[in-house]
Protein backbone atom coordinates (compact mmCIF):
# COMPACT_ATOMS: atom_id res chain seq x y z
CA UNK A 1 0.00 0.00 0.00
CA UNK A 2 0.76 3.58 -0.45
CA UNK A 3 -0.49 6.86 1.25
CA UNK A 4 -2.00 9.61 -0.54
CA UNK A 5 -2.82 12.25 1.21
CA UNK A 6 -4.58 10.86 4.45
CA UNK A 7 -5.49 7.65 2.39
CA UNK A 8 -4.06 4.71 1.52
CA UNK A 9 -4.18 3.42 -1.91
CA UNK A 10 -4.53 -0.86 -2.83
CA UNK A 11 -1.85 -1.92 -5.49
CA UNK A 12 -4.73 -1.67 -8.21
CA UNK A 13 -4.93 1.94 -6.76
CA UNK A 14 -1.46 2.81 -6.95
CA UNK A 15 -1.26 1.18 -10.26
CA UNK A 16 -4.11 2.96 -12.42
CA UNK A 17 -2.58 6.26 -9.94
CA UNK A 18 0.83 5.92 -11.42
CA UNK A 19 -0.84 5.19 -15.03
CA UNK A 20 -2.08 8.49 -15.57
CA UNK A 21 0.50 10.14 -13.06
CA UNK A 22 3.20 8.90 -16.09
CA UNK A 23 0.68 9.85 -18.78
CA UNK A 24 -0.13 13.57 -17.60
CA UNK A 25 3.83 13.68 -16.68
CA UNK A 26 4.81 13.09 -20.67
CA UNK A 27 2.26 15.26 -22.08
CA UNK A 28 4.06 17.95 -19.73
CA UNK A 29 7.49 16.68 -21.75
CA UNK A 30 5.96 16.91 -25.04
CA UNK A 31 4.58 20.34 -24.32
CA UNK A 32 8.53 21.06 -23.34
CA UNK A 33 9.89 19.58 -26.47
CA UNK A 34 7.24 21.78 -28.69
CA UNK A 35 7.84 24.97 -26.15
CA UNK A 36 11.83 24.39 -27.05
CA UNK A 37 10.97 24.30 -30.89
CA UNK A 38 12.76 21.19 -30.92
CA UNK A 39 10.92 19.19 -34.28
CA UNK A 40 8.25 16.66 -33.02
CA UNK A 41 10.22 13.09 -35.13
CA UNK A 42 13.64 12.98 -33.46
CA UNK A 43 12.13 14.50 -30.28
CA UNK A 44 9.17 11.59 -30.05
CA UNK A 45 12.17 8.63 -31.62
CA UNK A 46 14.60 10.13 -28.87
CA UNK A 47 11.88 9.89 -25.92
CA UNK A 48 10.53 6.27 -27.11
CA UNK A 49 14.21 4.69 -27.87
CA UNK A 50 14.85 5.81 -23.96
CA UNK A 51 11.93 4.13 -22.99
CA UNK A 52 11.92 1.07 -24.72
CA UNK A 53 15.90 0.81 -23.78
CA UNK A 54 14.81 1.44 -20.38
CA UNK A 55 11.78 -1.14 -20.54
CA UNK A 56 13.86 -3.64 -21.90
CA UNK A 57 16.59 -3.18 -19.54
CA UNK A 58 14.17 -3.73 -16.20
CA UNK A 59 11.84 -6.77 -18.06
CA UNK A 60 12.22 -10.02 -17.08
CA UNK A 61 11.92 -11.71 -20.02
CA UNK A 62 11.22 -10.54 -24.01
CA UNK A 63 7.61 -11.93 -23.37
CA UNK A 64 7.12 -9.34 -20.93
CA UNK A 65 8.57 -6.85 -22.94
CA UNK A 66 6.48 -7.61 -25.68
CA UNK A 67 3.40 -7.46 -23.42
CA UNK A 68 3.54 -4.29 -22.21
CA UNK A 69 4.54 -3.12 -25.84
CA UNK A 70 1.16 -4.59 -27.32
CA UNK A 71 -0.75 -3.00 -24.13
CA UNK A 72 0.43 0.50 -24.60
CA UNK A 73 -0.78 -0.12 -28.73
CA UNK A 74 -3.76 -1.03 -27.81
CA UNK A 75 -4.32 1.90 -25.65
CA UNK A 76 -2.79 4.01 -27.97
CA UNK A 77 -5.09 2.69 -30.95
CA UNK A 78 -8.13 2.88 -28.50
CA UNK A 79 -7.30 6.66 -27.45
CA UNK A 80 -6.78 7.76 -31.32
CA UNK A 81 -9.84 6.53 -32.10
CA UNK A 82 -11.88 8.17 -29.42
CA UNK A 83 -10.25 11.05 -30.28
CA UNK A 84 -10.70 11.31 -34.01
CA UNK A 85 -14.59 12.67 -35.22
CA UNK A 86 -15.69 13.96 -38.00
CA UNK A 87 -18.71 16.23 -38.65
CA UNK A 88 -21.42 13.63 -40.64
CA UNK A 89 -18.50 10.70 -41.13
CA UNK A 90 -18.15 8.02 -39.00
CA UNK A 91 -14.78 6.95 -40.97
CA UNK A 92 -11.31 6.94 -39.20
CA UNK A 93 -9.21 9.45 -42.05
Amino acid sequence: MKKLGNAYLTDEEEAHHDFFDACDMTIELLNEFEARGMLKGPAMGGAMTQLLSHLIDISPDPRTVSEIIASCLSNAAYNAESAITHEGNDQIH
